[in-house]
């Protein structure tokens, strides 16, 4: 007969069914640590001027999965309409020239990011989603075929990102990187003044939050850095916008991002 051996209480792993206030204020002070120690501006998280928190990048938040020892799960998929089109237009800085074209086929990933607490096994965040597809701006005038596995791991970057903000409530430290938000409204703080068009760019157009000045202003500063005249810019991005009162404040990060890589 086999001998029973009784387990150990240090053997039990016990789940903990919430956490104290001082718990919390322990892992904000970790998050902010996190930040402030062991992560670097522009590597780990960016910051857009006017904007109140950093956006977390990737590698900020698998060094927070590394802090908190967390495994990022992934289910994604792919929608493939090889029939669907756009039309698009850009301006060719090396020819100096507008061109355009059209883009045949539709590809998107949408992927669902859990996140597993290694040590106990807990479920932190559960199927987070994040999309990627050929027809959003940087992609559009390129084969979707070509850039398949580039919108495979996006879509699998934006999930993980708002993943590590729900699974560690750091929603009040950073935010979700604002190029992964393409259709980002404004549906909470609201301005408390609505300014005439031209006199300032804090309000909003059509429910729409707009660049602040503050980022109009630091944009234009980035384009002189690269030589490209504000009417090229403009030209550049007409089928988003037509006037610098009219920028987005969604596609603030991806301008920058644009601007850098030309």
């Amino acid at each position: 007969m086999s001998k029973t051996i009784p387990m150990r209480k240090d053997d039990v792993k016990t789940v903990r069914l919430e956490l104290t206030a001082e718990e919390l204020v322990q892992q904000t002070q970790k998050i902010m640590a996190l930040k402030d120690k062991a992560m670097k501006e522009n590597v780990h998280f960016g910051i857009i001027p006017g904007c109140k928190k950093p956006s977390l990048w990737k590698p900020g938040a698998e060094k927070m999965c590394a802090a908190f020892r967390l495994e990022p799960c992934f289910e994604t998929t792919s929608h493939d309409d090889p029939n669907r089109t756009i039309n698009w237009q850009k301006w060719d800085y090396d020819k100096r020239q507008r061109v355009e074209g059209v883009t045949r086929g539709y590809l998107e990933y949408d992927s669902k990011c859990t996140l597993n607490h290694i040590p106990t096994g807990e479920v932190w965040a559960s199927n987070v989603s994040g999309s990627c597809n050929n027809f959003e701006s940087r992609y559009r005038s390129l084969n979707p075929y070509d850039v398949k596995n580039t919108l495979e791991k996006m879509a699998e970057k934006r999930s993980l990102v708002a993943a590590v903000l729900i699974g560690t409530a750091a929603s009040d430290i950073f935010t979700q990187d604002v190029e992964d938000l393409p259709d980002l409204l404004d549906q909470g703080e609201q301005p408390e003044t609505n300014s005439p068009k031209g006199e300032n760019n804090d309000g909003n157009n059509n429910g729409v939050r707009m660049a602040t000045d503050r980022q109009v202003n630091y944009i234009k500063g980035q384009l002189k850095k690269k030589r490209i005249t504000q009417k090229e810019f403009l030209e550049e991005w007409e089928e988003e916008f037509d006037s610098w009162d009219e920028i987005p404040f969604s596609q603030v990060n991806e301008i920058l991002q644009w601007i850098a890589e030309q």
